[in-house]
């Protein structure tokens, strides 16, 4: 692990908070690339891109604090400092930023289905950014295992998933799936939105399979950020059922299921007589 790129005397540059930086510079490029492509005005990008950042450093925080309280029972005035105790939890700010995007989108004049399709493909160019400085930082920890990829991290005895890589393979992966959906979103004219929907389906579904790897406290039989990742599924499927078509595509699948189930049932006995109610 390398928590410290390099020291000029007491000043340390932290390699979290560089690649952190960098993270936020690759989403901010590529958000504001795919709406200018869509002829959204650069200023009102600007502005979302400001405010949902302003949101997500303060959803982050919010995040860290109500799962790691243990950390602020003798001083809660320490939760609004970060350089005390550093810790930013990555959904809250997602949730915090995506919320802050989707309400001011109406108030711009930008459309809400642009906005998704951007943050689909810059949210996760971001992240992989961002997770090569946790690897380095050795800010999230693994569960014990003995594989021959397995890391030390500091601080921790034995051998750990090396949880980051993971990410950045499934990070990478859903990046192609996503700009692949796009290009066959464009060719068959699929309403705005579309692809962002499923970046949050495909982003939960494997998110949610790695946090088993993490080392995180465990509430009613998963851990905190599982349960963020089912309501953000949830969202995810709801958004699609209204706006991608579910309806006109569940609903027969439904009914062809109940027709194929209840034609097993035969409405009368064998001996003829009526089926009793």
């Amino acid at each position: 692990m390398f928590p410290i790129l390099f020291s000029i005397g007491p000043v340390h540059l932290f390699s979290f908070s560089v690649f952190l930086i960098a993270a936020w510079l690759v989403f901010s490029f590529v958000f504001w690339k795919l709406l200018r492509a869509e002829a959204a005005e650069e200023e009102r990008i600007f502005d979302l891109t400001f405010y949902a950042t302003l949101a997500a450093l303060a959803g982050g925080r919010l995040g860290f604090v109500l799962f790691h309280r243990d950390l602020f029972v003798n001083d809660w005035l320490a939760a609004a400092a970060l350089w005390v105790v550093p810790g930013l939890s990555l959904y809250g700010a997602l949730i915090a930023g995506l919320a802050t995007c989707i309400v001011l989108s109406r108030s711009y004049r930008v459309r809400l289905g642009q906005v998704l399709d951007s943050i689909a493909l810059a949210f996760p160019a971001a992240l992989i950014v961002g997770k090569i400085g946790s690897l380095l930082d050795g800010s999230e920890v693994g569960i014990a295992a003995s594989l021959p990829w397995a890391v030390s991290f500091v601080g921790h005895v034995g051998l750990r998933h090396p949880v980051q890589l993971y990410e950045i393979v499934f990070l990478i992966l859903v990046l192609v799936a996503v700009w692949l959906l796009g290009k066959r979103g464009e060719r068959n004219k699929w309403p705005y939105g579309l692809v962002g929907i499923w970046f949050v389906l495909l982003f939960s579904v494997g998110e949610f399979a790695l946090e088993f790897l993490k080392e995180s406290p465990v509430y009613w039989g998963l851990r905190a950020n599982q349960w963020v990742l089912v309501a953000l599924f949830a969202e995810g499927l709801g958004a699609f059922y209204v706006r991608g078509g579910g309806r006109e595509k569940i609903r027969p699948m439904v009914a062809n299921l109940k027709r194929s189930i209840y034609a097993k049932f035969s409405k009368r006995r064998p001996d003829g007589t009526a089926k009793a109610s």
